[in-house]
């Protein structure tokens, strides 16, 4: 790939950081707060359940814009290895993406 193309590794790399630090973020947030008995504040956990939902909300839509970005890098992609690789990473991630909506599901179910 070279640089006059649309895909830039640097904002790949610095998106799937972001996306990391979100998601263990969020999650360390979850088990503090939503499983632990710290779940008995009933205003810091609702405070945090917004919170760690904000995060969740945010870890997707990081990680729909690297999935497009990772859809860009294949369709630019010259050999086949390369493409099998990215169509892999693209279905990883959708899976990442389902198990997000699922704890974001559990984290909404928790108010009730």
């Amino acid at each position: 790939m070279d640089s006059e193309t649309p895909f830039n590794l640097i904002l790949f790399t610095d998106a799937t950081k972001k996306v990391c630090i979100c998601s263990a973020t969020s999650i360390f947030i979850i088990i503090l707060f939503i499983i632990s008995p710290l779940s008995n504040f009933f205003k810091t956990s609702a405070l945090m359940k917004i919170v760690s939902l904000a995060l969740l909300a945010y870890t997707l839509y990081l990680n729909i814009h690297q999935t497009n970005m990772l859809r860009t890098a294949n369709q630019l992609a010259k050999t086949e290895q390369v493409k099998s690789q990215l169509n892999l990473n693209i279905i990883c991630s959708y899976i990442f993406s389902l198990f997000i909506g699922l704890l974001t599901i559990f984290v909404m179910k928790s108010f009730f």
